[in-house]
């Protein structure tokens, strides 16, 4: 940082500026990789990658949900059995559809969000053709900023190529 002290004409008045020279710090999830065409694209592997970048992130998954297969994953561990997830979550999408249907809402759902003490799981449906596929996340909630979170999934969303 630099600092500077400027003084205006006039009377006795004093302006300090503070001026931030550092680098900015960038991160894959900022410049995602980009075609010849110019267009922004990214496979499985690294859209889970990104996924885990997010502040917070435990583990990340791309599930099929018609088969409720998991297509990718990415972290989890002991903390987290992301294949145990990919099938449960894939229940929860099936229920939230079918009661949509029966309550005649004809919107689609962008994300399901579930919130426990001390975690969020995000789901991201995904429009890909005919394909059903979402991005399941697991968050510390102490650690991550959920709003962040939900714009890089819609980022991830976006550039991801199947």
């Amino acid at each position: 940082m630099v600092r500077c002290d400027q003084v205006l004409p006039g009377p006795a008045t004093a302006v300090q500026t503070v001026v931030d020279r550092s680098p900015q710090k960038t991160t894959k999830a900022q410049l995602p990789a980009v075609t010849e065409s110019g267009k922004a694209s990214m496979d499985i592997e690294t859209a889970l990658k990104e996924a885990m970048a997010l502040e917070g992130a435990i583990g990340a998954a791309l599930v099929d949900y018609e088969s409720g297969m998991m297509l990718g994953s990415a972290g989890g561990g002991r903390a987290l059995n992301l294949e145990i997830a990919a099938a449960g979550n894939t229940d929860v999408v099936r229920a939230k559809a079918r009661t949509l249907e029966a309550l005649g809402i004809r919107e689609g759902i962008e994300d399901i969000l579930i919130s426990l003490d001390r975690q969020y799981h995000v789901i991201r449906l995904l429009t890909r053709g005919g394909s059903r596929l979402f991005i399941y996340l697991a968050l510390d909630r102490s650690r991550a900023n959920l709003a962040l979170a939900r714009h890089g999934l819609r980022t991830i969303e976006r550039e991801l190529s199947m």
